[in-house]
């Protein structure tokens, strides 16, 4: 029987192969083609703009007729002649549904349904209990550049983020009750990626995640559902103490990422392990607690230009290696004169850092 080995698609069989003697004179099987990996290798090379438009313009395809050139058209003749043999067949007698078979159709009753709902309906003091318990998910959205909007807070996680996210920023903020909405208001535009107090609100929006998995609201996904901005969603879970978070951003052509104070070890390593990836095609250097890495432009035929989004795998990937994970992003405002520009986003990563 042979001796069994490991079960999975990339082991050898388990068997051994023996021939057929039942199949002498059979046609054997052609030689399987060799097997292409999940990512080719030209996945991180940029295809040229002409180059592309040729490879679509080669993809375009005459539309053939449905109709074969042999087959003749029919004479119009033939079609108004009722009794010819290619005469087209007019609309066929509708067929009378036996009597017996017809269910009668039952009339819609308004109070019955009312009824039915009202033996569904919660009682009037569990609505009133439900209502008394901690929210399960808590909405977070960023608007503008330098406008907050929380949903679904309770006084005492207001009373904390007053404690501990209001003295981070220096110029003061503004808050406003709008029914169940709470409103902050950060003077000086705080959203807006650029000015001297930048790292103070990278600072402040590391806090804020940080805090809110603490209190055990995790983040889950983010929706643009009857709002123009995404609305992140925060879900009620277990409290967390022991992950750390940092953050990056991409250029607007993604091929430059910035990483915002990342922890001692993915600094000093998070470079290497991306040349080991590229090699000779990225530029490591620091600009304070900033880390950048860069890819190189095409240089002539030795160089080959990386596509944005290899590079983007790449830099996931490695900082994944590291215990890293992208957790969310989180949009700032538009750049540009007057607000008309794209919107950067802020990639949040989540870790452990190491004992």
């Amino acid at each position: 029987m042979g001796q069994a080995g490991p079960s999975n698609g990339y082991a050898p069989p388990l068997y051994a192969s023996v021939p057929n003697p039942y199949a002498l004179n059979a046609t054997p099987y052609p030689a399987q083609p060799p097997q292409v990996p999940f990512i080719p290798p030209t996945a991180m090379i940029e295809t040229p703009p002409a180059a592309q438009s040729q490879y679509l313009q080669t993809k375009i395809r005459p539309k053939n007729s449905l109709r074969a050139a042999s087959t003749p058209l029919p004479l119009k003749s033939a079609l108004k002649k009722t009794g010819a043999a290619g005469a087209t067949p007019g609309p066929a007698i509708p067929m009378q549904l036996a009597e017996q078979g017809v269910l009668p159709r039952r009339p819609r009753n308004s109070k019955v349904k009312h009824d039915q709902f009202a033996a569904t309906a919660l009682p009037v003091q569990t609505v009133e209990s439900l209502a008394k318990e901690e929210p399960y998910h808590m909405f977070v959205t960023f608007k503008g550049d330098s406008e907050l909007l929380l949903e679904n807070t309770l006084e005492n996680a207001r009373k904390e983020i007053e404690r501990k996210i209001f003295p981070m920023w220096p110029h003061g903020v503004e808050t406003q009750f709008r029914g169940s909405d709470w409103i902050l208001r950060f003077r000086n535009a705080p959203w807006n990626m650029n000015g001297p107090d930048v790292v103070v609100a990278w600072e402040l929006i590391s806090a804020l995640f940080t805090l809110f998995t603490e209190r055990g609201f995790k983040f889950m996904a983010s929706t643009k559902c009857t709002t123009a901005q995404p609305r992140l969603i925060f879900q009620s879970t277990h409290a967390d103490r022991s992950s750390a978070f940092f953050l990056a951003y991409l250029s607007r052509g993604g091929r430059r990422v910035s990483l915002i104070d990342p922890p001692h070890h993915i600094a000093a390593a998070f470079g290497p392990r991306l040349r080991a990836f590229l090699p000779n095609q990225v530029d490591v250097s620091n600009d304070g607690n900033i880390h950048i890495v860069e890819t190189k432009r095409e240089i002539g035929t030795t160089v080959r230009a990386v596509k944005a989004s290899y590079f983007l795998m790449q830099i996931l990937k490695v900082l994944m290696d590291m215990e890293f994970h992208l957790h969310a992003t989180v949009p700032m405002a538009r750049g540009g004169p007057l607000g008309l520009g794209s919107r950067r986003e802020l990639l949040v990563f989540k870790g452990v850092l190491p004992q």
